[in-house]
């Protein structure tokens, strides 16, 4: 039986916007508010193309906010959002898109996001991927069968894609995904509708729509400098410009939430991560933990670790801390320590710490972060079944020992099933 084609899943696009278009409500993850976005004179600007090869300029924003086809394997725009309606409920949205290939004609895409209603405890969770990067796959998958042909696995899963079947609840679509550059970089998945980023790449505007609800917003971030993480924006595995890796941290959210048939208002606090590049996210021996924090004294800490998939040990950490005033710390040595219980998904029975601790000894910070709720995994067809993608509480301690809360999203990638246990009864003699 086919997966049932729902185009009207997943417009996402981006552009930079001016004081005048700022007006518009709309943005990260959903339908845009009440009127379509149209651009102004000053759009007409085209975003600065990076190098091809040798980067001569810094990374950052708005150079960096389009599409790196050259020397870009795999390359991401992710967002989150806290979200409070006109009527006080409290909802946060996550969403990540995907470009990945190494011919720049041949890219595929893929969208994975979720809204979380943070008042009832549950979220709704989406993987949205087109034809193009379904037919990556299967050149993946063949020769993921042909390096490893005591594992069913990989061909069973070809022949179900090449019989035009996704697993559900992944979906795909049917049109192609449209990328432009000029004048705008902008996105579209599913529906002509068009998420943009402004050509100073600080302003960003999302389409989402779900089973149960479609939300406009836009998230800018005019002042507050862009976070380059580790430093100088480099977080390769192998060597450090393998991956690139910017930040907008605490970026202003205002759109409209529909829901339920009801439509309101909405206003928050949002995350940018811009990342390209050759080495994470593609290797499948590496996993990682994720932490994007917003602390009480306005400062935002984005800390991670890679790790070993088979072994769990630590093969890269860092911390950058970008403080109220704009300053930008680096701390390399992060102490990342899961907790010992673990939750385990029903649907994958993939099993993911449930609380991290964060040890920064050269800021003398440390932190404890509890998910706001345990079920708050995304169905993935990369990186495993699901990831663990959700909100979360944070607490902790400076050196003085004065409290220091906050809360934030954490992903978790690359954990592995729990133990089944063997229910079959055996017959009676």
């Amino acid at each position: 039986m086919k997966t049932k084609q729902r185009n009207h899943y997943g417009g996402i696009a981006w552009l930079p916007e001016n004081t005048a278009s700022r007006a518009l409500p709309a943005i990260v993850g959903a339908l845009l508010a009440a009127t379509a976005f149209t651009p102004t004179p000053s759009h007409a600007e085209t975003l600065p193309v990076p190098p091809p090869t040798m980067r001569t300029m810094p990374v950052g924003f708005p150079q960096d906010a389009g599409p790196h086809d050259i020397g870009s394997v795999i390359e991401w725009w992710y967002f989150n959002s806290f979200l409070t309606t006109e009527t006080g409920h409290h909802y946060a949205v996550v969403g990540s898109f995907f470009r990945s290939g190494l011919s720049a004609e041949k890219k595929g895409h893929y969208l994975i996001y979720a809204l979380a209603d943070l008042d009832a405890g549950t979220r709704t969770a989406y993987s949205i991927m087109d034809r193009a990067s379904i037919n990556l796959m299967k050149g993946y998958l063949f020769l993921l069968a042909s390096q490893n042909p005591n594992d069913p696995e990989p061909m069973r899963f070809l022949s179900q894609l090449q019989k035009g079947d996704l697993p559900k609840p992944h979906r795909s679509l049917a049109k192609p995904t449209v990328v432009t550059t000029k004048p705008l970089f902008s996105v579209t998945m599913g529906k002509d509708r068009i998420a943009e980023v402004t050509p100073d790449g600080r302003t960003w505007k999302v389409e989402l729509e779900g089973d149960d609800f479609t939300l406009g917003m836009t998230l800018a971030q005019p002042e507050r400098p862009a976070m380059r993480v580790g430093g100088e924006g480099k977080t390769g595995i192998d060597r450090p410009d393998d991956m690139f890796y910017l930040s907008l941290t605490h970026m202003i959210t205002a759109g409209t939430l529909t829901r339920n048939g009801k439509t309101e208002r909405v206003t928050g606090d949002g995350w940018l991560d811009r990342q390209w590049g050759q080495s994470w996210g593609v290797r499948r021996t590496v996993g990682w933990d994720w932490f994007g924090i917003h602390l009480d004294d306005g400062s935002d800490l984005l800390a991670y670790r890679l790790r070993d998939t088979a072994t769990g040990k630590t093969l890269q950490s860092s911390a950058t801390v970008l403080d109220a005033d704009g300053k930008t710390t680096v701390e390399r040595a992060l102490v990342v320590t899961p907790a010992v219980t673990r939750y385990t998904d029903p649907p994958t029975h993939i099993a993911f710490p449930n609380a991290f601790t964060l040890e920064l000894p050269d800021s003398g910070l440390t932190l404890t972060v509890d998910p706001a709720f345990a079920d708050q995994t995304i169905p993935v067809l990369t990186g495993g079944d699901a990831i663990w993608e959700g909100v979360v509480n944070v607490r902790g301690k400076r050196k003085d020992a004065t409290p220091v809360a906050g809360r934030g999203y954490m992903e978790l990638v690359g954990y592995k099933p729990a133990a089944v246990p063997d229910t079959a009864t055996k017959k009676a003699p």
